[in-house]
């Protein structure tokens, strides 16, 4: 698109003022021209434009010391909403999320063990359609998004490949398409993640940080320059141990000593590392072997901080949600074993999502693509030097 022509130039500023709105509550038209840098005639054209989408309403008015009161706008976040699937190789989370970021509706179930494509994909079909069944209006919903633990080809929405599953070439963009009556999008679950860290969590698009997914497995992204340059790193399978088989064959690799099947593999008769974290508060054995796992992913991230030196490191993922006994060991460990050349340029934080950060990631992705864009100005706002 070339923003130097006006019918261009008109749908980037509509783009502008509708971010600007959902940001910032209480805002005048004079406010938006004075904040975006409009004249006032633009401002209340596209203003009025979006009003007449009913994306945007007129709220009220504001008291000032002298003259005319003005009239606040704000966002009508019910107006549009997304349907967000995170799919894991444990649970599998459904949310229907409007243009605010609330959940309006939300639910949760097993993933199963070795679902062939077909089946996840009549999965993802069914928990659409019923959702859709109890809506007043489906024709809320603009888009569709899935997230996958595997590498995604996110232009034609085709999984490369999904290893806990063997799945190689899938196009499950094009399948699902087929079958939902708007727009469907496919991404890598850890970028779907780090994505919702920018959009919920408000991280500077400038901040270099390593994010790790610590879940059943280990996943991990790396951000330099507002830009994903991996989220396939495999982070999980670096050597830190002289003994344990991973799920890739190799030996010793941090997953045997800090995922979650790993934990779960010595209790048999524990499903997940909540009921395991309930257990240590009376068996020492098993607080031991949650600190050990602390320990040594901490020990993991000294490497990947030594390599890429980021500003932060973002722990997200259903065991970062683990008591703060086990993060801030987590924590003692980096800070203790790196160099002070890492550990003082480099911060180790939880997620602010909590275990959410993968569905309200998923659901970013939707509002960024389909009604937001905040990717495309960012980019476009990093191009001019702004």
């Amino acid at each position: 698109m070339q923003f130097t022509q006006p019918s261009a130039a008109r749908q980037l500023n509509r783009l502008r003022v509708l971010n600007l709105l959902a940001i910032k509550e209480g805002l005048s038209r004079s406010d938006v021209s004075r904040t975006l840098g409009l004249n006032k005639v633009s401002t209340g054209e596209i203003v009025d434009l979006l009003i007449g989408e009913k994306l945007v309403s007129e709220s009220g008015t504001r008291t000032t010391a002298a003259g005319r009161r003005p009239v606040t706008l704000e966002l009508n976040k019910d107006r549009k909403m997304v349907l967000a699937i995170d799919i894991g190789t444990r649970n599998t989370s459904v949310a229907l999320v409007n243009l605010a970021g609330d959940m309006l509706r939300y639910e949760r179930f097993p993933t199963a063990k070795q679902p062939a494509p077909e089946q996840m994909a009549a999965t993802i079909i069914q928990s659409t359609t019923k959702f859709l069944s109890r809506m007043k209006d489906p024709s809320a919903v603009s888009a569709l998004a899935v997230s996958i633990p595997g590498v995604v080809d996110s232009a034609t929405g085709t999984v490369i490949s999904a290893s806990h599953w063997n799945w190689k070439d899938v196009p499950l963009s094009i399948a699902l398409s087929k079958h939902v009556p708007f727009p469907v999008i496919v991404e890598n679950n850890v970028r779907s993640m780090v994505f919702g860290e920018r959009w919920f969590a408000e991280i500077s698009a400038q901040t270099n940080y390593f994010y790790v997914n610590w879940g059943e497995h280990l996943g991990a992204a790396w951000l330099s320059g507002g830009k994903i340059v991996s989220e396939d790193c495999q982070f999980g399978h670096i050597p830190v141990a002289q003994s344990g088989t991973c799920t890739c064959g190799a030996i010793g690799c941090l997953e045997t000593q800090a995922a979650g099947w790993a934990l779960v593999e010595n209790y048999p008769q524990v499903n997940s590392v909540k009921q395991l974290c309930s257990m240590a508060e009376s068996d020492s054995a098993v607080d031991g072997d949650l600190l050990h796992a602390a320990e040594a992913l901490g020990q993991g991230l000294i490497f990947a901080s030594a390599l890429l030196r980021p500003d932060k490191i973002i722990i997200g993922g259903g065991i970062s949600a683990l008591p703060d006994r086990y993060f801030t060991a987590l924590v003692n460990a980096f800070n203790r074993r790196a160099s002070a050349v890492v550990s003082e340029k480099t911060s180790v934080e939880r997620t602010r999502l909590g275990d959410r950060s993968g569905i309200l990631g998923t659901a970013a992705i939707a509002l960024d693509e389909y009604i937001f864009k905040r990717s495309l100005l960012d980019q476009l706002k990093h191009q001019r030097g702004v």
